[in-house]
């Protein structure tokens, strides 16, 4: 029987190939999309998964509550891991880690920065590190031990055993590797390069004493029958008694490694809210709504050839064949076509997947001999087959055989009826994903737009190394002596990115129960100028801090929580325990959240040692001479440091990775179900025109225009398409007035978006079908009824 099944559906593969092609073509686009989107969901749903022990690792987080509204930190204290591990039960390992650094490595005439972490050498143990070379329990035991990945070794050493070689940091500290460890997966959220005690970086760090102090990451992993909520219960308590009660002080609790990924989101009162899981929801509904619109695409090329095929199923159900025989058969080829069609989504998976990383910046793989993937493909392949080729099995299995037999016509209102329903389906959901991919670019551009108060625009920023700051002054000079800077300023922190905040302000007639986050920032005399802030009352920092160094100048939001018209120049600021006279307010500019409204933050001097560079070139300058000028300079006062620089446009577009990446899936989304509906409308077109080409030859005859035919061709199919309309836009703007909601910063929803949508659509659609039509039209209408 299923050699039987085999031969007759090649044999009507070959007879219909053209729709057969497009039948095969659209399905396995359709399969492709829903392969590669579960890769990268199959990423999401595994990060970290190659930590043996990841359901018993956690980070602990701090709440904070300032003004009513809560936040939830990635940090604690200096103190914290390792006393709770001595004095809370069920806690195997702490690890105190920095936020990730920088540092420049220097092997014989090989120089290179190389990213990692300091952390307490339970890190080792924590992560289940796997070590090449070394000995894993002294590998972190001494200050100047330094452990290296298989990836930074590799950099630094090429194919020669690293441990016991020496590496020269920042041009001044000598280490000793004394281990190499295997490289992480890439979807791990830990990647480094290096790990150097956090004994090392403890020196001369007196505030990591202070229990008022979060200012690092704490991971801990508990025992494997530890109660997590009961820890959290003695967490608290720990934490409220160290820190003597303080109203303010920090909740801390501990945070599964199994929702970092996911989850990780708080509301403005501390609770969790969905984070990533919703991202990989949303595209694992879209890839399952593009593999049904090609599904719907071969129901209706295979009931649209359904009169073709009438006489063969009459004379099979004649010679004795059972309906439940034809059903096999008709599932049989749906499935033949269903594998076909899997075997060329296999091909077009791999030509897609690189361009797809690119695209969205992942490192996504195809493995066929993974379990996972090949269950995935078979199971859809399955699923296509069964669910593709179900109705129109169970619609040409119930034909008459003596109205086929006889040359008479089936009853196909039901069929139509159902072809009509799935192309408004197809588009529908073409439409849906148009509309919202135009409102996502609309709202990323309506934040980029944004005013931020500042100039971002040819901005170079070059973070300041080694002997930069003895020489801050004579850089300054030749880089002005160009005559293509502006100026430069110092900051010690990225101005789109200030992550240092305090509540130790205090002023007059501040309420003493208010507990208000301020941001801080140290700047020099230059900052505010390079990026082209303006004033709101008072001044600028003085040139070279003369006078200033008690001098702080405030932001309009912090301004008007002193007084309400912000005019608060030569007020006193209590900054523990020390006053500070605030010298300027500077008018409101964003920075941390591209879509919030500007919060408090104050500026104060900076010591030239340290900081970031942010260098204003002039208009219409030739960018690529000036970085070249700027780098000739700098490795002038600084030549044991490479010179490494990004534009803070670059900074500022990076802040919308989220929003660009969602922009992106939805666009190509949005694509492949546009090129899958015109596969099934292009077939649909063709097999009118085909059958209507009777009416079309006397009507011509008759006098009937080209135009008047491929109008009256088109008219039915464009009528779907607008009703398609009809319906997606409710959905679209439900959804996305949903998806808005989360911005304080957003755009309205206007009328435009789906006049645009809808047009487009109906263009697409017209392009499609009048191509069909123009055929039929112009085709000779004496051939058709001399035939008849």
């Amino acid at each position: 029987m299923l050699t039987n099944i085999f031969k007759t559906s090649m044999r009507n593969l070959w007879k219909t190939k053209g729709y057969s092609f497009l039948n095969i073509f659209g399905l396995a686009v359709g399969i492709a999309a829903a392969a590669i989107i579960f890769l990268w969901v199959e990423g999401q749903l595994t990060k970290n998964s190659h930590f043996p022990n990841k359901e018993d690792i956690y980070i602990v987080k701090s709440k904070h509550t300032y003004d009513g509204t809560t936040y939830v930190f990635d940090s604690s204290q200096g103190l914290l891991g390792p006393t709770i591990k001595q004095e809370i039960a069920g806690i195997k390992h702490t690890v105190r880690t920095d936020w990730g650094t920088s540092l420049l490595f220097a092997v014989g005439d090989k120089s290179l920065y190389q990213s990692g972490f300091y952390a307490d050498p339970e890190i080792i143990e924590l992560f289940s590190m796997e070590f090449l070379e070394g000995d894993r329990k002294t590998a972190l035991d001494k200050p100047e031990n330094i452990v290296l990945s298989q990836s930074g070794a590799q950099v630094l050493f090429g194919n020669q055993p690293a441990v016991g070689k020496t590496i020269r940091i920042n041009d001044s500290e000598i280490y000793t590797v004394t281990g190499v460890t295997k490289d992480f997966p890439t979807n791990s959220s830990y990647k480094f390069k290096w790990i150097i005690p956090f004994k090392k970086y403890e020196v001369g760090k007196e505030w990591l004493t202070n229990w008022g102090s979060n200012s690092l990451m704490t991971l801990v992993q508990l025992e494997p029958n530890a109660n997590q909520e009961q820890i959290n219960k003695q967490l608290y308590d720990f934490v409220k008694r160290k820190t003597n009660g303080d109203v303010f002080f920090s909740a801390n609790f501990l945070y599964p490694m199994a929702r970092w990924n996911t989850y990780n989101v708080f509301d403005k009162d501390g609770n969790e809210q969905e984070g990533n899981i919703k991202n990989i929801r949303l595209f694992t509904i879209i890839a399952a709504i593009v593999l049904l619109i090609a599904c719907i695409n071969f129901m209706n090329l295979a009931t649209a050839r359904s009169e073709k095929r009438a006489k063969e199923v009459g004379m099979r159900k004649v010679v004795g064949a059972s309906r439940k025989s034809l059903i096999a058969q008709f599932i049989g080829e749906s499935l033949l076509y269903a594998l076909l069609s899997t075997i060329l989504a296999i091909a077009l998976i791999y030509l897609a997947i690189k361009p797809f990383n690119t695209l969205i910046g992942e490192d996504l793989s195809v493995d066929l001999l993974k379990p996972l993937h090949l269950g995935f493909l078979l199971t859809i392949m399955f699923i296509c087959g069964i669910l593709a080729g179900s109705y129109p099995a169970l619609y040409l299995s119930a034909f008459n055989p003596l109205t086929t037999i006889k040359g008479g016509k089936q009853k196909t209102g039901s069929a139509g009826l159902v072809r009509r329903g799935l192309v408004i389906l197809q588009y529908t959901a073409s439409i849906v994903l148009i509309i919202c991919t135009i409102i996502i670019y609309q709202q990323i551009q309506h934040a980029k737009n944004r005013d931020l108060g500042f100039e971002r625009s040819q901005v170079i920023t070059t973070a300041q190394q080694g002997e930069m700051g003895k020489h801050l002054d004579v850089i300054k000079e030749q880089l002005l002596a160009t005559g293509n800077i502006e100026r430069v300023g110092l900051s010690n922190t990225n101005i789109l990115n200030v992550g240092s905040n305090t509540s130790d302000f205090k002023w007059e007639g501040k309420d003493p129960n208010a507990n208000i986050l301020i941001s801080l920032m140290n700047v020099d005399e230059d900052l505010i100028p390079s990026l082209s802030m303006h004033m709101h009352d008072g001044r600028n920092f003085r040139s070279k801090f003369v006078g200033d160094s008690t001098s702080v100048v405030i932001n309009q939001a912090f301004a008007e929580l002193i007084q309400p018209d912000g005019m608060v120049a030569g007020k006193i600021l209590d900054w523990s325990g020390r006053p500070y006279t605030i010298v300027g307010v500077v008018k409101n500019f964003v920075y941390n959240d591209m879509y919030a409204t500007p919060s408090p933050i104050v500026f104060s001097a900076i010591d030239n040692n340290s900081g970031l560079l942010n260098i204003k070139t002039k208009a219409n300058v030739d960018l690529q001479q000036t970085v070249q000028q700027v780098e000739k300079i700098i490795k002038e006062n600084n030549p044991n440091y490479p010179f490494e620089y990004r534009f803070l446009d670059e900074t500022f577009n990076n802040r919308f990775s989220s929003e660009l990446f969602i922009q992106k899936l939805a666009s190509i989304f949005a694509i492949i179900s546009i090129i899958i509906s015109c596969l099934g409308l292009f077939g649909l077109a063709a097999y009118s025109a085909e059958q209507r080409a009777r009416e079309v030859s006397i009507r011509k005859v008759l006098g009937a225009s080209v135009r008047n035919l491929i109008a009256m061709l088109n008219r039915e199919f464009m009528l779907l398409v607008g009703i398609s309309c009809l319906i997606a836009f409710p959905i679209a703007w439900w959804f996305m007035r949903d998806w808005l909601s989360d911005y304080n910063y957003r755009i309205a929803i206007g009328w435009s978006v789906f006049a645009l949508a809808g047009g487009l659509a109906l263009v697409i659609a017209l392009l499609t079908i009048t191509s069909q039509a123009w055929r039929a039209a112009t085709s000779n209408p004496t051939k058709k009824l001399r035939n008849e």
